[in-house]
């Protein structure tokens, strides 16, 4: 099982309240579907699903992940996706959840699969609505996949911002230093080469010699990747992210959460304002 620390903790009670509140509106949506078509099922997407359990850094005690507390989530989501590279771990949650007919299962990219298979179910029109959890331990997301998700108009969205791997392997000296394969794991995840222009700068000195100085950090880079979520993916809302630290108050990435309904951001920034302040303690 994977180990977690508090920050992940900390996480899975966000969006399990985050569910829980989601899940009584949209309800309230479908009991009333006879009387005005407004949502025929309402989803839960997770693309990093694991194998359902983890193990408490601190304790040593075994916790749920994130797949087997949305399960436990009532009034339930109509259909779940649960989505992971690991064949083992799919292999396991599997068996943890073979009673459950309202599961699909997925083995591979999820880059690939939420645009092949699962996106394409969640038309405008389609009268459906989704939570999909986009959460990577890195550079692991694609941005053509996040703005086909704001695209949609019915995705809600908490996106990992992996501010770790982004110091360790983004954020050097100057970006000639970047390991190609870095910088082509960094392209992918922003969708374009802008995010240099945040880092880095050409610069000339006193006799004429170009050089290139660092001018961002990770700080800035998460505040322009928030205005990138609503400018260019085309998300109406983006809530401030809340910033996940260690035990040593090092970051290790930030969520966001975007979505295109006013509600959904009020909910998320009351939860976010709660839990920010626990960690403060």
């Amino acid at each position: 099982m994977d180990k977690i620390g508090v920050w992940s903790v900390i996480k899975h009670e966000i969006i399990s309240e985050y569910l829980s509140a989601y899940c009584r509106i949209l309800h309230s949506k479908l009991v009333t579907v006879n009387k005005k078509e407004w949502c025929k099922g309402y989803e839960y997407i997770d693309a990093f699903s694991g194998d359902g359990l983890h193990l408490d850094k601190r304790s040593g005690e075994v916790l749920e992940g994130s797949p087997l507390r949305a399960l436990k989530i009532e009034p339930s989501f109509t259909k779940y996706h649960f989505i992971d590279l690991d064949s083992k771990k799919i292999d396991d949650l599997k068996k943890r959840t073979r009673e459950n007919p309202s599961i699909r299962l997925y083995k591979g990219d999820c880059n690939k699969i939420l645009i092949d298979e699962i996106f394409p179910d969640l038309t405008y029109d389609s009268f459906k609505r989704a939570v999909c959890i986009l959460d990577p331990y890195g550079l692991h997301l694609n941005w053509n996949m996040i703005k086909k998700a704001a695209e949609m108009n019915t995705i809600d969205v908490f996106v990992n911002f992996p501010v770790m791997d982004i110091n360790r392997n983004i954020m050097r000296a100057k970006s000639s230093k970047i390991k190609s394969e870095d910088n082509e794991r960094m392209l992918a995840f922003w969708g374009d080469e802008s995010w240099k222009d945040i880092t880095f700068e050409s610069k000339t000195d006193l006799f004429g010699y170009e050089y290139e100085e660092k001018i961002g950090d990770y700080k800035k880079l998460a505040d322009e990747y928030r205005k990138r979520l609503k400018s260019v993916a085309g998300f109406k809302y983006v809530v401030k992210p809340i910033k996940m630290t260690n035990k040593n108050n090092g970051p290790l990435y930030y969520l966001y959460f975007a979505s295109q309904h006013g509600v959904a951001i009020d909910i998320v920034r009351d939860i976010f304002k709660k839990y920010s302040t626990h960690m403060l303690k």
